[in-house]
């Protein structure tokens, strides 16, 4: 049902497969054969969508992230849930976010999607701490499905399509 009803809802953004939210900002561009929707979930940014008290009611606290990204190819179907951060060193926080909205939104999800994770930074380096961060993701998403950086290339779009990220400059490559 949750799904239907971000579908039907003002938490689509029609034609859009960009998103900013303070100085972060993620970006996908569609190739061939592919549909990808935007849904502004986060009630902070976007106070028309109704999916935290559909998922939540009248509990206060609750921590949601900011997007479900939907990708479609052929029969290949991915919910990702997105949180975006001005800085990498809030990624215990977008952690949490991310995993909360999956956990409390999969009971509404049919077997023939993909849950996948992204969490972006506009700016700082990764804290001693993501390690930690890397096997909770693992742990509800799954090898390969999900990403966490501040580089700007297309890691979404990557994340999405399933494409491994490579390491950017001199950077230490995360292994998921």
């Amino acid at each position: 049902m949750p799904f239907e009803t971000l579908l039907l809802s003002c938490c689509l953004l029609p034609g859009q497969t960009d998103f900013k939210e303070s100085n972060a900002s993620v970006k996908v561009d569609t190739r061939p054969g592919e549909t990808i929707l935007f849904f502004n979930i986060d009630d902070q940014s976007n106070p028309g969508c109704k999916l935290r008290e559909l998922l939540w009611g009248m509990k206060k606290g609750e921590q949601m992230c900011d997007l479900i990204v939907f990708y479609a190819k052929d029969s290949e179907r991915v919910i990702c849930f997105v949180e975006l951060k001005d800085s990498i060193s809030d990624l215990g926080h977008g952690t949490k976010q991310v995993i909360n909205t999956y956990n409390t939104f999969k009971v509404h999800l049919q077997k023939s999607y993909t849950a996948k994770a992204f969490i972006y930074a506009c700016a700082g380096s990764l804290p001693y701490e993501h390690e930690e961060y890397q096997r909770k993701l693992l742990k509800e998403f799954g090898k390969n499905n999900f990403d966490f950086n501040n580089r700007s290339n297309d890691a979404l779009g990557n994340l999405l399509r399933g494409i491994q990220s490579k390491p950017s400059g001199g950077k230490r490559k995360n292994k998921k």
